[in-house]
């Protein structure tokens, strides 16, 4: 029968654990010599002491080796966050920032072990979120995604991101030129700045993605925020009429024009059919970093110092019992 092999895995700096180590083993051996009335309770504390230290070391039973997803793909989210992101005509009455939320989500899950960054842009655009494999840090931000305070709301441009995109997507070429570079563009195309926007030119920096459109022909409504994001009643007019938005689904195909990329209308769904022709790079399983994988055994000292201890708590009431016996006359 082949025995699994030992690690350790220590719960403080090993030094440290040495000379803790020394100074408690030390100790109740030293009494254990010596003391020749009390053999049986500094024996015990010897054999906690021993099992302390021991259990500080972290000792493990070696598991298999896993490995994680390995991806050559670094991704970038951009992200409307005007107030159309509030528009309730996602999917039904969702609002179209519970969209992107969802589909981002959903791409990460088909994106194992990519990097993800989150650009958004209402009035001007900014980076939310660099470059990580986290996908906790992913899930946060997202959830955290926030319109812009409708309040101060004024006209935006939906390729108003273009200069941060670019100056990002150099960044990310000029440090790691071997990955691919897959761009997600999520929002309604709706302008409301008065020029024409500026199209995306990118260059070679784009080498795959797509442009996610969310909303309906017919619109929906928006409610209004604060800047803490928080949401209002629905946004109206001058006239008093109620706010809608509706997606300009000829201003998005432009913009998968300018990025080279397809363009996809979402309502909710499996993204798999828009990530078809997204060209998202690879993932391969068992490329990645690997990771050994162990069970530790410090519960099992820790039980054994518990049962210890109790013994040695036993053996001491014992003796303070006698020797109270033999204060009062009686006998020992």
């Amino acid at each position: 029968m082949e025995v699994a092999p030992m690690s350790w895995h220590p719960v403080l700096p090993w030094p440290i654990v040495v000379v803790l180590g020394l100074l408690l083993v030390g100790f109740t051996l030293w009494r254990l010599l010596v003391d020749s009335h009390h053999r049986v309770r500094w024996g015990l504390r010897l054999a906690i002491a021993v099992a302390m230290v021991v259990a500080l070391m972290g000792p493990a039973v070696n598991g298999a080796i896993a490995r994680q997803a390995a991806s050559d793909v670094s991704v970038f989210f951009v992200v409307d966050t005007t107030t159309s992101a509030m528009a309730r005509d996602h999917n039904g009455e969702k609002t179209r920032l519970e969209g992107y939320r969802e589909d981002m989500a959903k791409i990460q899950e088909e994106m194992p072990g990519a990097r993800f960054a989150i650009i958004t842009f209402d009035y001007t655009a900014r980076v939310t979120m660099p470059l990580t494999t986290d996908t906790n840090a992913l899930k946060t931000a997202a959830n955290n995604l926030r319109a812009e305070n409708s309040l101060y709301s004024g006209g935006s441009s939906v390729t108003v991101a273009q200069e941060r995109l670019k100056l990002t997507l150099e960044g990310a070429k000029k440090r790691q030129p071997e990955r691919s570079r897959v761009v997600f563009y999520l929002g309604d195309g709706e302008q409301t700045a008065s020029e024409e926007p500026a199209p995306f030119d990118l260059g070679d920096l784009v080498d795959g993605g797509a442009v996610l459109g969310y909303g309906t022909e017919a619109g929906g409504r928006m409610a209004s925020t604060s800047a803490d994001g928080t949401t209002g009643e629905d946004i109206k007019d001058s006239q008093g009429n109620p706010g809608v938005s509706k997606i300009d689904e000829k201003r998005l195909e432009e913009i998968a024009d300018q990025l080279g990329v397809p363009y996809t209308h979402r309502a909710g769904g499996d993204i798999a059919p828009a990530l078809e022709d997204a060209d998202p790079g690879t993932t391969v399983e068992g490329e990645g970093a690997a990771i050994e994988t162990y069970t530790s055994l410090i519960w099992v000292f820790a039980l054994l110092m518990s049962l210890l201890l109790l013994i040695d708590l036993f053996v001491t009431t014992r003796e303070i019992g006698r020797l109270r016996r033999v204060e009062a006359g009686g006998t020992p």
